[in-house]
């Protein structure tokens, strides 16, 4: 991630080179993407025509999107900031630089976490030693765990269990609001969108960001990008969490994922679900 919040930086996947290229632009300018753009067109001598993804740090201005749909029509868009409002950039540039220090610091650091549990998980015996909170009954909870960052860069997790929770003398509400506050921490939405198709991924350093789906708030994060209506989310494995309107293509790619995913079940079997104002519906697992 760019240190400089002052500098947008822009990167382009373009067919036929290996690498992505990248350039910067002032975060503010209303044409950063196309000044961006303009450089890595000078330096490489491409062809908008061969660019297959573009990456924001910062979400584009309203005319540099309209440059992107001109030029870049087939492109996946991404980006991980979202673009204030006017008079609002000391306080969003603040915002990123707090994110970017907590990452720093979160290395290695122990976290409470929320954990998902699926009830045909092989591992759902487990669940009634560990104090859970149901996310839909007789079908998926959520638990917490205590997880860190091993030296070799693995993660470890050990479950808090329920003698754990009475040796804290803490509620469940107050460990899951831990918890929460943990994961939102670290949690980045990153946009995709082609056309009239959205599609919404959510990211971690830490991991575990499917377990976003316990967030109270999530569905209200989410309608800024995706609108009010339900929503089908596919979580495929505990690190990775999708996104999209219900009957969209992108919706219908996300249960492909899913029931595809090779994913070992551990806690979480992959699953699809609904989202909407009236709560989470599972409507798909993978088999096997």
């Amino acid at each position: 991630m760019n240190d400089d919040v002052s500098q947008n930086l822009v990167v382009f996947r373009i067919n036929g080179l290996p690498e992505p290229v990248l350039a910067s632009a002032p975060t503010q300018a209303e044409d950063a993407v196309e000044q961006a753009w303009a450089s890595v067109r000078q330096q490489h001598k491409v062809r908008r025509s061969a660019v297959s993804a573009v990456y924001s740090e910062w979400q584009p201005s309203a005319a540099d999107q309209k440059f992107m749909a001109k030029n870049f029509r087939k492109a996946e868009c991404t980006y991980s900031f979202a673009r204030p409002a006017p008079g609002e950039w000391d306080r969003a540039f603040a915002e990123a630089r707090a994110v970017m220090a907590e990452a720093e610091q979160r290395k290695g650091a122990e976290e409470i976490l929320p954990i998902l549990w699926s009830a045909s998980s092989p591992r759902a015996g487990l669940l009634e030693a560990l104090p859970h909170h149901p996310l839909v009954p007789g079908k998926l909870s959520v638990a917490l765990a205590v997880v860190s960052r091993t030296p070799e860069g693995k993660i470890g997790m050990q479950h808090i269990t329920r003698h754990e929770q009475e040796q804290m003398d803490a509620p469940l509400e107050k460990l899951l609001d831990v918890g929460f506050g943990c994961l939102a921490r670290g949690l980045k939405f990153e946009v995709r969108s082609s056309g009239e198709d959205v599609l919404v991924s959510l990211a971690r350093e830490n991991q575990l960001a499917a377990s976003a789906l316990a967030l109270p708030d999530l569905y209200s994060q989410l309608t800024p990008h995706l609108g009010t209506g339900d929503l089908i989310v596919g979580l495929p494995c505990p690190d990775e969490m999708y996104v999209a309107r219900e009957g969209s293509r992108p919706a219908e790619l996300i249960r492909e994922q899913v029931l595809a995913s090779r994913y070992e079940t551990t806690e979480l079997v992959p699953s699809v679900l609904r989202l909407g104002p009236g709560g989470l519906e599972l409507l798909a697992e993978r088999s096997g």
